[in-house]
């Protein structure tokens, strides 16, 4: 055995250990067959033992440990990764090793290596959420090779920086990114570059990038020259060969254009970018494509913050926080590249009486084009609330020199007004005991994956009501509470606004509950205490429409045992849509707990649920035996839009860092969560009438013949319910008015 692996020495805390050690496994892999763990900071070895096909098992007490992986030989050290082990009942870790090179050679043959000063590494290992690993870059055992250390799951990206000789030479930094679920080789030629132009008008901006992680911003890769002339700026990039670039370009009242393309190393295959001012006004930013069938029916015009279930953010004067606004539909070049772009988004600060507000927070970048991410600053005490909007988009990639539109089209609209993102934020105030218990659909997520659990979501529930109604109602008990005031969206063209709180909507109930009329858009509930200190929850309902139908009789409005029923909603949207490495999930209307559908993916339910219609339609037949008469009205109670699919816990879009982002997440597991509420149905159900079918000389061949209740026949159908009988011998009920 190697010395390496040896308990070198006995720490107070390792020695006999006590109750609050925590099982560990650890798993290497075919590359670093063997790990040796020490404690973070003092360096302390820990006794992990043998492994047995790959896999370490120990007890150590929870805390942060260093990992150092080695070679086949047992001796080349290829890297080291920092753990945590959390006070759980089990820890385990499935590490991976990674090995980086390039395939440039000098003139005599020999490969370009790190060691000989050829090129830099710079490697960055991130987890799935976002953050950073501590990591150090090793050797491996292929002589001009490096490794590092990664943990299944986790996103890579590195960087290959050819020295100041080679750089002299026209080449240029080779970036390498991926998310990891096996050992890979990460390598290629560092590239050369060469200049390439795009015009613009002289007023418009134009802004080249690199992507690495979803939710960040793009690198900026600046301009070796930019030159004006006859009303136009024409940009000189010096760009490396096969890299992926992605181009933004906008103008104050124009439309902002965005997309990618690669470098090719053929300028013959290289597309031709410039943008003139027909570009800009090719559609209006402003314009709203008010219909969910808009864009292959991908449209839906709606976006994601990341405040908390509630809505409500609590800051201190001088704290400051990192705001995302996300798109949703994303807008995205395909389903599994994900290469998405983001709308400009528009930050407006008013205070709790709708008018506008200053003193309380401030937003840097609130008229933004280049980043989704904005600052707010808590500046003096008080309550705010922000109105979060974006402008439409035109979206194209270039695949080699041919320009493509994005998956659903080239130009989309600007937000539905009704889904403007609304927040409360308030500074200074201290927290309350106030228990607003806004529950829903609570006996049907027990255990599942939604991090507001059982209590309401502010973006993910939904409440609908039907156009036939003035709203939904929603009754909750809340404690330590005098007060319940709402207020109501106003829905304009463009974004929508607010006038006050009021109790107008609001009744207090003798049990103590209270019962909310909760109306189209986005509405905010202030529950105040007997301090005057207050908490806020916004609440999100729609309108929709439904129709009931007899399929089993086309056409009767009556319904008997045995019939099946249909039942066709309009004006539904997905709870969850799309979000690359965040969401990816299929959509149900769902009645009384019972699952309707199991798809998770590859359906109209999972991205086009909100315009499809057979995506929003349930199914059901009333059993053959239903009592009609003991039972005349069938109910279909709990109405929720069903959500199974891979991905995060439902609410995780909120927990993005703005420097890590996210990775594709390929270790997903399937879940199902119930979200929003539906309304319920009632079914008048007629007892089966007992129908004698008059067996008549007939041949059938020129139609059905038709049967009245007394058995009667005819060619024609009869006022009421009909026995049909067709030339094939078959059956059905038909009730003609």
């Amino acid at each position: 055995m190697n010395a390496k692996h040896l308990f070198i020495s006995c720490m107070a805390g390792f020695c006999g250990l006590t109750a609050d050690a925590v099982p560990v496994s650890v798993t290497m892999n075919a590359v670093s067959t063997t790990m040796t763990l020490s404690v973070k900071g003092s360096g302390e070895a820990v006794e992990v033992g043998e492994p047995t096909k790959s896999v370490y098992t120990f007890d150590v007490p929870a805390g942060d440990y260093v990992l150092t992986g080695y070679g086949k030989d047992g001796e080349t050290v290829n890297g080291t990764i920092e753990i945590t082990v959390l006070d759980a009942e089990e820890q385990e870790f499935k590490v991976l090793t990674n090995t980086a090179y390039v395939t440039n050679k000098h003139e005599d043959g020999s490969v370009w290596t790190v060691e000989n000063g050829d090129y830099t590494l710079d490697v960055t290992v991130n987890t799935r959420e976002g953050v950073r690993q501590v990591i150090t870059v090793g050797n491996s055992v292929t002589a001009g090779r490096n490794t590092f250390l990664a943990l299944n799951g986790n996103s890579y990206t590195v960087a290959f920086i050819p020295s100041e000789a080679h750089q002299a030479e026209n080449y240029t930094t080779l970036y390498k990114a991926g998310t990891l679920t096996f050992n890979v080789n990460v390598n290629g030629a560092i590239p050369k570059s060469h200049d390439y132009t795009i015009s613009i008008p002289a007023e418009a901006e134009l802004s080249i990038g690199m992507k690495f992680t979803h939710f960040t911003d793009f690198t900026p890769v600046e301009p070796k020259q930019v030159e004006t002339a006859d009303g136009m700026k024409t940009y000189t990039y010096f760009l490396a060969e096969s890299q992926v670039y992605n181009y933004r370009t906008w103008k104050t009242g124009g439309l902002t254009q965005a997309g990618y393309f690669t470098m090719a190393a053929d300028e013959a295959k290289r597309p031709v970018i410039n943008f003139t001012e027909a570009d800009y006004s090719a559609y209006n930013p402003k314009q709203v494509n008010h219909e969910a069938q808009s864009n292959s029916g991908y449209e839906t015009g709606d976006i994601f913050v990341n405040i908390n279930p509630q809505g409500h953010l609590r800051l201190k004067v001088g704290d400051t926080f990192n705001a995302h606004a996300m798109r949703t539909w994303q807008l995205t070049d395909n389903s599994t590249n994900n290469y998405f772009m983001e709308p400009d988004f528009h930050y407006t600060v008013i205070g709790t009486d709708g008018k506008p507000s200053t003193g309380v927070i401030e937003i840097d970048n609130a008229d933004t084009s280049l980043s989704p991410w904005s600052q707010i600053k808590a500046t003096g005490e008080g309550t705010a609330i922000v109105l979060v909007t974006y402008d439409a988009i035109g979206a194209n990639y270039y695949s080699g020199a041919e320009k493509k539109a994005y998956m659903g089209g080239e130009y989309w609209g600007a937000i539905w007004p009704e889904n403007t993102g609304v927040y409360v934020v308030t500074v200074g105030d201290d927290a309350t005991s106030i228990e607003p218990n806004m529950l829903i659909n609570e006996e049907y997520n027990t255990g599942a994956l939604k991090l507001a659990g059982m209590n309401v979501d502010a973006e993910h529930d939904v409440f609908y009501y039907l156009d036939t109604e003035d709203g939904a109602t929603y009754t909750f008990t809340p404690a330590g509470v005098s007060d319940v005031t709402i207020a109501y969206p106003v829905i304009g063209e463009q974004t929508v606004s607010y006038s006050g709180f009021a109790s107008e909507g609001v009744t207090k109930n003798a049990d103590g509950s209270y019962t909310l009329l909760l109306k189209h858009g986005r509405q905010i509930v202030k529950l105040t205490d007997a301090a005057g200190k207050s908490v806020y929850q916004v609440l999100t309902a729609k309108v929709c429409h439904r129709e009931i139908t007899n399929v089993t009789n086309e056409g009767s409005d009556t319904f008997h045992p045995g019939d099946q029923v249909k039942i066709q909603y309009s004006g539904l949207f997905h709870p969850a849509n799309k979000l690359a490495g965040i969401y990816n999930m299929s959509a149900y209307v769902t009645y009384n707990g019972v699952p309707n559908g199991t798809s998770l993916i590859l359906s109209a339910n999972q991205y086009t649920f909100g315009s499809v219609a057979k995506a929003q339609a349930v199914t059901f037949d009333i059993p053959a035996d239903y009592d009609a008469a003991a039972e005349p009205e069938l109910v279909l109670s709990d109405g929720v839009i069903q959500v199974n699919g891979y991905g995060d816990p439902i609410g995780n879009h909120r927990y993005i860092d703005p420097k890590a982002g996210r990775s594709p997440n390929f270790t997903a597991v399937p879940h199902k969560t119930y979200f929003g509420f539906i309304p319920e149905v009632r079914i008048v159900v007629s007892p089966q009438e007992t129908v004698g079918i008059v067996d008549i000389a007939s041949d059938g061949k020129d139609g059905a013949v038709y049967y009245n209740l007394e058995g009667q026949a005819s060619a024609t159908p009869y006022k009421g319910l009909n026995i049909v009988r067709t030339a094939n011998g078959k059956t059905k009920k038909v009730l003609v008015k």
